[in-house]
């Protein structure tokens, strides 16, 4: 781990942040980099931490080697030009087989009204004459201090409005920048891609060529053609990209996909799920009904439920994983049934999956694939579980933990291509009182009359996650992830074992 910060009292934030992203569900933008709202314990304020998409090989090597990770630049760029940017507060990059892996920004939250996309999309918008001459002296401020951010488009110039009705401008997304001296037909092709209509860039380049003392018409000119030529790249891709995925669903026409998936009832069982469940429930929009089934729950997991229109929450007593989860599909108003626990999500290709598969057959049972997460890092252990049945057909077992599908015979189990993934262990104290409850229930009514057995069980479980499923390669959460693994067996087989020794004083 390689981690640089702003403020040494930030140093517990960048050295933990991978917890930290996970835990937090105040996400604002999920698609190829992500960004979540965080709240720093120390300075009491909200920041932003930005995680960028795992590279490729090449770009790793490239990453490691030639150049500085998106998030090194992002924070070196920012230190730049702090004026112009929300605050900065580091950066930390993570990596695996001495190649970059993962990496993360952090900055502070800024509080803007809107961004430069509204005035420019929205014809009547308030006072726009004046942000757009606001906007035009911004632009100028950056190009005169040599600034060229080579996204400069509308979702990244953020914009606030102040007590004097003044506005204030920051810039987002800085990992591709230049710092040079300009030529005014450069500084004119930076508004290239703000994708705005010829009345509002008139208004816009017509201030700004008050400022570097140029024609009009003539900047308009080389500012339209630039954008033009910009138009025409961006919407020749698009093309090329419908035409690659010409034969799959997309993700935005979510009424489609409820009508495709109208058959399927999401069941799930939670207790106590509010930092995990609203990210479960964000990727279930496309499903017409999800059942979230309570059982004394005492955190805000029904209050975050509530704002979803298409779940529907019942209440009741827990009657052990599979009793309880056969109860609660009992409200669910489709046949199939997809089972899923309050932290598990899927991802956009597994439900796109889902969408073409053919439910006329009720025998047919479906293996879904997971990623396991631990403390906010991917374990190499990846499990399919049959989570998708016909209720009719079959159910839960009645175990009180580790339930399964029952998969009656000569039934025809299918596992599906795409995984979902399950964030196992947020934290270090989850996994202490998961290792109470589960295993209570695995000792119930059990018993271990041999030692040994509880000693055998334990090695072997630290073993077989250590070494048989590779974790040894995640470096120290690998080992915390096997020692979590060896706890688990040698509580459940240690309290059958007490169960074995009183009953024995009872004769």
């Amino acid at each position: 781990m390689k981690y640089e910060v702003i403020d040494k009292q930030f140093s517990k934030l960048l050295q933990d942040i991978r917890r930290c992203f996970a835990k937090s569900n105040q996400s604002i933008w999920d698609k190829r980099n992500k960004l979540k709202i965080v709240s720093d314990e120390v300075f009491k304020e909200k920041l932003i931490i930005k995680s960028f998409k795992v590279p490729h090989l090449i770009n790793k090597i490239a990453y490691t080697f030639l150049r500085d990770s998106k998030a090194k630049r992002s924070y070196d760029n920012s230190l730049e030009i702090l004026e112009f940017v929300p605050k900065p507060i580091g950066y930390t990059e993570f990596f695996r087989f001495g190649l970059l892996y993962d990496s993360y920004f952090v900055s502070q939250k800024y509080n803007y009204d809107f961004t430069i996309r509204e005035p420019l999309t929205q014809e009547n918008f308030p006072d726009k004459k004046e942000i757009f001459k606001a906007f035009a002296q911004f632009t100028y401020t950056l190009h005169q201090k040599g600034v060229e951010h080579l996204d400069y488009s509308p979702g990244n110039i953020l914009i606030k409005v102040l007590d004097d009705n003044s506005y204030e401008f920051k810039i987002i997304d800085v990992n591709r920048m230049k710092f040079k001296t300009f030529t005014k037909h450069e500084c004119l092709e930076n508004f290239a891609k703000l994708w705005s209509n010829d009345e509002d860039l008139k208004l816009i380049i017509s201030e700004y060529v008050k400022l570097i003392d140029m024609e009009c018409k003539e900047a308009l000119e080389i500012v339209r053609l630039a954008s033009q030529k910009h138009k025409d790249k961006k919407n020749f891709k698009k093309k090329w990209f419908k035409y690659l995925k010409r034969n799959k669903i997309t993700d935005t026409d979510i009424e489609k996909k409820k009508v495709l998936l109208s058959h399927i009832s999401v069941v799930i069982m939670a207790k106590n799920a509010a930092p995990t469940i609203s990210e479960t429930l964000d990727a279930l929009k496309s499903f017409d009904e999800v059942i979230i089934y309570l059982n004394n729950s005492t955190d805000k997991t029904k209050e975050i439920a509530q704002s979803y229109p298409n779940v529907k929450i019942i209440e009741g007593d827990f009657l052990g994983f599979g009793p309880t989860k056969n109860e609660a599909s009992k409200y669910a108003k489709h046949d199939w049934i997809l089972s899923l626990d309050s932290d598990e999500i899927l991802n956009p290709a597994l439900i796109n999956e889902m969408m073409a598969l053919d439910f006329k057959d009720s025998t047919k049972l479906y293996k879904l694939k997971r990623n396991n997460y631990f403390l906010g890092h991917k374990t190499q252990h990846i499990n399919s579980i049959v989570r998708m049945y016909h209720k009719k057909y079959t159910s839960f077992d009645d175990s009180m933990v580790h339930e399964k599908v029952i998969i009656p015979k000569n039934t025809k189990v299918l596992t599906l291509k795409h995984s979902f993934k399950h964030l196992y262990i947020l934290t270090v104290n989850q996994t202490l009182h998961k290792i109470i409850h589960y295993t209570d229930l695995g000792s119930h009514d059990k018993k271990t009359c041999f030692f040994i057995v509880v000693i055998a069980k334990s090695i072997f479980a630290f073993f077989k996650t250590y070494i048989l499923q590779g974790n040894i390669s995640k470096g120290w959460i690998g080992y915390v992830l096997a020692v979590n693994s060896a706890n688990k067996r040698h509580y459940k087989y240690l309290k059958q074992y007490i169960n074995c020794l009183e009953e024995k004083k009872k004769i």
